[in-house]
């Protein structure tokens, strides 16, 4: 039965890591699509980001948030320590980095 209840709560966190990840790397990708339509936003993109961070994953702890643009290429990443929900059998470090090209008009 303690197997079992072991094995159980080792999936559930499983399941709740990939869906943290799956929704960190949709706010950083949704970040860059802000940056890449509006250049001059890059203070605002990495607050939002932030802001979307803390409210779609739970279980965030110190996130460092980086949205940045050469003038071609827009960068974004997060690196964030999250605690799972029950028991945390060991720390688990979650980083994202994602890239985009700046748009242009026609």
């Amino acid at each position: 039965m303690l197997v079992f209840f072991v094995l159980l709560t080792v999936i559930v966190q499983v399941g709740f890591l990939v869906v943290a990840r799956t929704a960190t790397a949709t706010a950083v990708e949704a970040a860059i699509r802000d940056v890449a339509l509006e250049p001059d936003s890059l203070g605002a993109a990495e607050v939002r980001l932030h802001r979307d961070l803390l409210a779609t994953v739970p279980g965030v702890e110190m996130a460092e948030v980086s949205v940045t643009s050469d003038g071609q290429v827009i960068s974004g990443s997060v690196e964030f320590d999250w605690v799972p929900p029950g028991p945390d059998f060991v720390p688990i470090r979650i980083v994202v980095h994602r890239s985009g090209t700046v748009a242009v008009p026609p």
